[in-house]
């Protein structure tokens, strides 16, 4: 009977592993196909400097989008509940391994656009607040046209700072944002 129910268990603990590494491979192949592989090469660093806002942004986003894809992915397979043998646990940790890589490089990568866009916007306020600055305690002389142009541009001016001040500061939220979320 002993030997019955010893086989009996050995068969069962058999089949579960074969269906874990099934299942396993299943999900660790949708897993890779989720994730769009890497395009690290479609940028170098001085293309990146030149390229327009709006590229900039769209780089931005599509590496937000696949970070966000990557964070749920790692989540998920986290939260999963793995069975198998030594070396199916071996290669599902390895996967997820791989996957945090990815995620941690593709926050890097964005991080280190942030901060060069912030940099940028910063060297164009320190320009402007100079630029202010040397022009507030003027005095003009001239005819109305010219001191309401003068009175113009020093309202531009001052708009533009104030705006570049609201960009850099929803760019700090969003590195504040990154940085957060990938310590969840």
């Amino acid at each position: 009977m002993k030997i019955v129910k010893k086989t009996w268990i050995g068969i069962l603990a058999l089949a579960t592993a074969v269906v874990a590494a099934c299942t396993s491979t299943k999900r660790t192949s949708e897993s890779a196909e989720a994730v769009p592989p890497a395009d690290n090469d479609e940028l170098g660093e001085n293309e990146n400097a030149t390229m327009p806002k709006d590229s900039i942004n769209a780089r931005r986003a599509e590496l937000q989008a696949r970070l966000e894809k990557l964070r749920a992915i790692i989540k998920d397979r986290e939260m999963s509940c793995v069975y198998g043998s030594p070396e199916v646990l071996q290669e599902y940790s390895a996967h997820t391994r791989e996957l945090r890589h990815e995620a941690d490089s593709l926050q890097n990568e964005l991080l280190q656009m942030l901060q060069s866009e912030k940099d940028t916007l910063q060297d164009r306020l320190d320009s402007i607040d100079e630029t202010v600055k040397n022009r507030s305690g003027a005095k003009v002389y001239g005819p109305p046209e010219m001191i309401n142009r003068y009175s113009n541009r020093n309202k531009e001016l001052r708009e533009n700072r104030d705006s570049l001040q609201h960009e850099i500061e929803k760019i700090d939220e969003e590195i504040f944002n990154i940085n957060n979320s990938s310590k969840q």
